[in-house]
């Protein structure tokens, strides 16, 4: 959303904006609680030890046909060279890339969802023109159109020297 950069006539610089963030403060207040107390209990421990089986065949069968010491080594080496190779390639390429595209599946269905929400429930957008050393001026206006149209309003009267007068309050009836 593009903010709107006005200089008054005495030379006051003021932006004013149509606020996309949620109120914090109120969001604080309502679900502050969502975080877990940390406990300090580390989980529980499991006692016991791996035990290796002694039952190991010792026939001396012998029959040929095997692969000989060096073949396997050779083939154990590669298949330890393969798995650190897909591992590495896992780890830096797969997993940054599924989690970027997991990130944006979640941004797009988040903007859905509050999009949708908003024309729904007809939720006002708040305009904001702000300067420093001056009261903040905020308008609730309901239609992302008309919180357009106000912003501009309020830019032009702002430019002009005129303080915005408040429309009348969406939620009131």
């Amino acid at each position: 959303m593009k903010t709107l950069s006005v200089t008054a006539p005495e030379g006051t610089p003021w932006n004013v904006r149509v606020v996309w963030a949620p109120r914090w403060r109120a969001l604080a207040r309502r679900f502050g609680g969502w975080r877990a107390k940390r406990t300090g209990r580390a989980g529980d421990v499991v006692d016991g030890a791996l035990q290796v089986g002694g039952d190991i065949p010792t026939s001396g069968g012998g029959g040929g046909g095997g692969l000989d010491l060096g073949d396997e080594i050779a083939a154990v080496v590669f298949i330890l060279i393969a798995f650190v190779v897909g591992v590495a390639l896992f780890w830096w390429v797969l997993l940054p890339l599924l989690l970027v595209m997991l990130d944006v599946v979640a941004v797009l269905i988040l903007l859905t969802v509050s999009i949708v929400a908003r024309v729904l429930f007809r939720r006002p957008w708040t305009v904001e023109a702000s300067a420093p050393g001056h009261d903040r001026l905020t308008d609730h206006v309901v239609g992302w159109r008309a919180a357009l149209r106000r912003r501009d309003e309020i830019a032009d009267s702002l430019r002009r020297g005129l303080r915005p007068e408040a429309a009348p309050d969406p939620l009131r009836h």
